[in-house]
Formats: C-alpha cells, sequence, structure tokens
C-alpha cells in the first residue's frame, strides 16, 4: 500500500501484526470505494474550568453564566495562564500529561520531530502538546524526556497500563523532576468521572464544556492525576508485578491490580 501524494508507504504501528502481514489477501473498502482516513487534530481543551481554542468562533467569547465560564479563550491566552494565572499548577499538569502518558515513539528528522502513534488520537495528543510548548522528544526503556521553556525535563517510568476494552483508560506512573511519583490517567469521562476525589472543584465546569464539545462533533477524551505516596506504589507494586507474571488469567488480574 503507498499514498503517492506525501511520498508515504504502509507503516506498521503494532508489532503483533509484523506475522500477520503475510496472510493479507483481500482489502475492504466502505461503499463509496475508498479507505476511510481517520485523521485527528488537537482543536480545542477545557483546563481548570476553562475553554482554550486556536481561532475564537464568531460570538464564542468566554463569559460567565451561572457561575461556570462558557465561550473560548486563545491558545496564546493560554500560555500566559500558564505564568500568570491562580491555575498554572493545573495547566502544567494537564499539558505535562499529555506530553507522558502515551506510548508514540518519536522520530528525528532534522530539525523536526515526526511521532509514530499506534492510534491517531495519542499521535494528536502528543501533537498537541508540543504546539503548546510541552514537547515530547526521547522514550527510553525506562524514562521519558520533554523540552519545556527551553528546559529539558527527564521523567522516570515506573509502569504503563494500556487502553484495553474492559479499563477504558490508559495509565502511566512516574518519577517526575521533583521526586514525586505520580499516576497518569486518561479515558472516557463516565471512567475518569466515577474515580475522582469528592467536591472536585472543575467537575461541574468540565461536564458542561464536554457537552458543548460533542455538540460541536468533537471526539473528546478526559484525563485526571494523582500523588502516589512511596509506600503506597510500593504495596500496589509488588501486587501488580505477581499479576503480570501469573501463569493463569494474567490479563484480568493485571487489570484488577
Amino acid at each position: 500500500m503507498y499514498y503517492e501524494p506525501t511520498d508515504s508507504p504502509t507503516v506498521v504501528r503494532t508489532s503483533s501484526l509484523v506475522e500477520e502481514l503475510g496472510q493479507i489477501e483481500y482489502i475492504f473498502s466502505d461503499k463509496t470505494g475508498t479507505l476511510t482516513r481517520n485523521i485527528m487534530e488537537f482543536k480545542t481543551c477545557s483546563i481548570g474550568g476553562r475553554c482554550y481554542i486556536g481561532q475564537i468562533p464568531e460570538d464564542a467569547q468566554a463569559s460567565v453564566q451561572g457561575g461556570i465560564e462558557i465561550g473560548y479563550h486563545t491558545f496564546e491566552q493560554l500560555q500566559v495562564d500558564r505564568k500568570q494565572h491562580r491555575n498554572r499548577k493545573v495547566i502544567d499538569e494537564f499539558l505535562t500529561l499529555l506530553a507522558a502518558c502515551h506510548t508514540v515513539i518519536p522520530e528525528i528528522k532534522g530539525d523536526s520531530i515526526k511521532y509514530q502513534a499506534a492510534s491517531p488520537d495519542e499521535g494528536a495528543l502528543v501533537e498537541g502538546a508540543a504546539m503548546l510548548g510541552y514537547k515530547f522528544t526521547v522514550r527510553r526503556p525506562s524514562s521519558i524526556s520533554m523540552e519545556v521553556d527551553g528546559q529539558v525535563l527527564t521523567y522516570e517510568l515506573l509502569n504503563i497500563c494500556e487502553f484495553n476494552s474492559s479499563r477504558k483508560r490508559m495509565s502511566a506512573i512516574f518519577r517526575c523532576p521533583d521526586g514525586k511519583i505520580r499516576l497518569y490517567v486518561k479515558g472516557a469521562d463516565t471512567v475518569i468521572f466515577a474515580r475522582l476525589a469528592d467536591n472536585n472543584e472543575f467537575l461541574e465546569a468540565t461536564t458542561k464544556h464536554l457537552e458543548e464539545f460533542a455538540v460541536e462533533g468533537l471526539r473528546t477524551l478526559c484525563i485526571a492525576a494523582r500523588v502516589v505516596p512511596e509506600q503506597e506504589y510500593q504495596e500496589w507494586s509488588q501486587i501488580y508485578n505477581k499479576a503480570s507474571t501469573s501463569l493463569e488469567n494474567r490479563r484480568r488480574r493485571s487489570t484488577l491490580a
């Protein structure tokens, strides 16, 4: 398979499929006779009760209604807010998670980086984080690096639980540059909301924004983070390692862990 306009041959992003490539004999297309193009772009985000977008639609300036801010701010305003706004730590956590919680592999070509992602969703999120100043640059077996404001930050990767149909979310645990262990997770809104701490101050506003995104026809994803105490992580790690090396019901035990 080959796409002539961009000089792009077929690229396999999942290693488990390599052994099956030689078995392909037929390709089925949809009723229009063309293969579906699954292209994702980072359009907008809701962080700490505020929405940000590249270009504000007409009559969609930010305003407060019923105690909830609706409408949009620009990505330029986001850069100001992550330095000065009272929620700047939340913004930093949000963008850090986008740049860290994934299985993307960066390919450096000259001065640019091309991200090889297993799904268009992951690629779009990492590219969105890079566009907003959190550039994922290096993946190693046990760590990742990103560039933020000209500074290279390295995160030690402790565990990663990839998305599956049972969990409906992806999780990654890092030891961050400040020495703290953090759990980063992304997934469907129902799954994430069910695991939030009580009295989350951004839940109502985020729910409203998700409804607005859905009306616009956007595909949505929720993210969350938590600082994990060292002792709690060590106890969980022992359970997880035992489950992941089990010879019986390994997948189920790892999921429950």
